[in-house]
């Protein structure tokens, strides 16, 4: 049996006995993003490499190159928007890894730090985190690490800076609340979201604070359709009420950095754990990404 750590009801929402493991041999894994063709495209950071994961276990080279992609999500042109950790910007490419383009680099002028990971919001706007991993302390021109919004019209809008290490991020069902890890503090910050897609003033609040048995912060994170909150952190997924309260940990032989929900009923993880992508088959159902494209079987 899969080992549910902490469990307050965590083993009743877990279907399978025991992660699979899909495919390893990589160096650190990063970023899964399911597509309806039942492929998984996740990253290889330290190599600079993306990969698609099939169903049938077989894994293909995207790209090389990286600028070591991380987080990744779909935007409303059902292209790819995904961070650059050393490459310091968003960028966007077609699924098959074609048309590079750089979609912003910079906010009021400066050079952004290192973005890490990113999610789109069903209004177009695209949210992104900007720790500085992936850059040396005399090339830095922003001196704070924040959490920014990339609007329809293509604007960089800062919307909070007072993190020590901003991470993983994800919206609640309805989208009016933003969950924001913070790696270096050990905890999830939550904010209201207005109707404009901006952070309410004074919204900020700590929705969880991790106590693991080994160092390891938050790292990625999702929700499914009932509210609950899954972080990747170290000893494996901590899995939240929605009220904040701590159901259980999905424990894995090594730490988390990311999570993905899959298949059309979005009821399978996706994990990548170190250098081993894993799933877990679940009782729940998740949230796809909303411009996730649709089954192109479906006509």
């Amino acid at each position: 049996m899969s080992l549910i750590l902490r469990d307050a009801g965590l083993s009743q929402l877990v279907a399978e006995a025991e992660p699979e493991g899909l495919a390893s041999g990589f160096e650190f894994t990063e970023g899964p993003l399911w597509s309806p063709d039942g492929s998984v495209l996740f990253q290889d950071i330290r190599n600079e490499r993306t990969y698609r994961l099939y169903p049938d276990q077989s894994v293909q080279l995207v790209r090389d190159q990286t600028g070591a992609a991380n987080g990744q999500t779909y935007g409303p042109d059902c292209r790819i928007y995904f961070c650059e950790q050393n490459g310091r910007r968003i960028s966007a490419m077609n699924p098959d890894g074609t048309h590079v383009q750089t979609i912003t680099e910079t906010w009021s002028g400066k050079r952004l730090n290192s973005p890490n990971d990113i999610v789109a919001r069903s209004d177009g706007g695209l949210y992104f985190t900007d720790p500085p991993y992936g850059v040396l302390p005399k090339d830095r021109q922003l001196h704070f690490q924040g959490v920014y919004r990339l609007d329809s019209h293509g604007e960089t809008q800062l919307l909070a800076d007072d993190f020590e290490k901003p991470n993983g991020l994800a919206f609640s069902p309805d989208e009016r609340t933003l969950y924001v890890c913070d790696t270096a503090r050990y905890h999830v910050r939550a904010f209201d979201v207005d109707p404009s897609g901006t952070l309410r003033v004074g919204s900020s609040r700590v929705f969880a604070t991790m106590d693991p048995d080994q160092p390891g912060g938050p790292d990625g994170m999702k929700v499914d359709r009932d509210g609950r909150v899954y972080v990747a952190v170290a000893q494996g997924v901590w899995v939240y009420e929605a009220g904040g309260g701590l159901l259980g940990i999905i424990a894995l032989p090594k730490r988390p950095a990311n999570l993905a929900w899959c298949e059309p009923d979005a009821k399978t993880l996706t994990l990548t754990v170190v250098d081993t992508v894993y799933r877990v088959r679940l009782n729940v159902a998740g949230i796809l990404p909303p411009f996730t494209p649709r089954d192109p079987s479906a006509g």
